[in-house]
């Protein structure tokens, strides 16, 4: 793999592991969750969850801990929407 494809591959994966979080502190601050879809959210988990099991099977890391740290987002989501109704 040359330095290219790694500066793109961590760079992909930072983006897509941090999609949640500007959402978490958002609802955090607000203490307002009702935008949220609970249906978004769901999805978000099995997507993190469905891509954390591939890249386990796969061995590759850019995949299982990029989505291991998306499925937290989406978790703290939940949390945040349950809590603040």
């Amino acid at each position: 793999m040359n330095n290219l494809q790694l500066f793109f591959g961590y760079l992909g994966s930072i983006l897509a592991a941090l999609i949640f979080f500007p959402q978490v502190l958002s609802s955090y601050k607000t203490k307002n969750t009702q935008f949220l879809s609970w249906t978004g959210i769901i999805v978000g988990m099995a997507n993190g969850i469905a891509w954390v099991c591939y890249g386990l099977l796969k061995g590759d890391p850019f995949i299982y801990v990029t989505n291991s740290i998306l499925f937290i987002g989406a978790f703290l989501l939940m949390i945040l929407k349950k809590k603040y109704k």
